[in-house]
């Protein structure tokens, strides 16, 4: 009488290759198992280098959330809050820091007071190779304080020069997280954080990137040199392509066009 469908024969010749769940496994399946894991392991190893490296460098980015950097110099609150100071390690002598407020809120930041004034400032440096900014508490008393040096025009009013208008191709970032606060804050997948931060009042940064590797960091600001607008955030984190005027503020490099001009590509 033959068995049901899915039944044992308990009389079978080989009663060990049956699974038992409480019982040791099979010789030949030990033998398999032993064979295929080296192999698995390095084709999963193998796998993982390959999907390594075609992504992107994230880049030279930094967050010191583990060092409070105190600074004092002049406070600029167009186009974007900033302060300059002296620095003789920079070309000019003088170095732009960038200020942003913790999380997304720089916008929250009442400056307009302290414009063109000596001020001390408390907080974490961001920076990306030669470009600073400083994350603060978006309370004035917890980070803020009035300074006493002599203010000097390169401070208040840098030098500034034309270098001329040039079709770019690059992508549009916040400045916070492509400093350095995400790795890497660029790109589609950093889309729709890079749109609330820009909206909260962190510059935009238009990321160019040659065919050679370099890389330049512009601060995107309009056609007159004022913040950009938010019509821009559609194109944010997208690969876009604008003719505008670069200009060289001081050290920090701007490029000056207003929405209109870019256009996905």
């Amino acid at each position: 009488m033959s068995l049901p469908k899915g039944v044992i024969d308990p009389k079978q010749k080989n009663p060990e290759e049956m699974f038992i769940g409480w019982a040791d496994a099979p010789a030949i399946d030990r033998r398999f198992l032993l064979a295929a894991l080296p192999l698995g392991l390095a084709g999963a190893g193998g796998a993982a280098w390959l999907i390594a490296s075609e992504l992107d460098d994230p880049g030279a980015g930094a967050w010191l959330t583990n060092i409070t950097h105190e600074i004092s110099g002049a406070m600029v609150t167009h186009p974007y809050p900033m302060m300059r100071i002296v620095d003789q390690a920079a070309p000019s002598g003088v170095r732009t820091v960038l200020i942003v407020a913790q999380g997304k809120c720089t916008s929250a930041l009442q400056l307009n007071e302290h414009d063109t004034k000596p001020v001390t400032a408390v907080g974490a440096f961001i920076q990306r190779k030669d470009r600073q900014m400083l994350e603060v508490p978006p309370f004035l008393d917890r980070w803020l304080s009035p300074a006493t040096f002599e203010m000097t025009a390169a401070l208040i009013s840098p030098p500034v020069e034309s270098l001329g208008r040039a079709r770019l191709t690059g992508t549009i970032m916040d400045s916070k997280c492509f400093f350095g606060v995400m790795r890497p804050g660029r790109g589609k997948t950093h889309k729709a954080c890079a749109s609330l931060c820009i909206r909260g009042g962190i510059p935009p940064s238009f990321w160019v990137r040659a065919k050679d590797g370099r890389e330049s960091v512009l601060l995107m600001t309009t056609a007159e040199g004022g913040p950009m607008p938010m019509d821009i955030l559609p194109l944010v984190a997208d690969p876009v392509e604008a003719e505008g005027e670069i200009v060289r503020v001081g050290d920090l490099l701007q490029f000056r066009a207003d929405t209109g001009a870019y256009a996905r590509i």
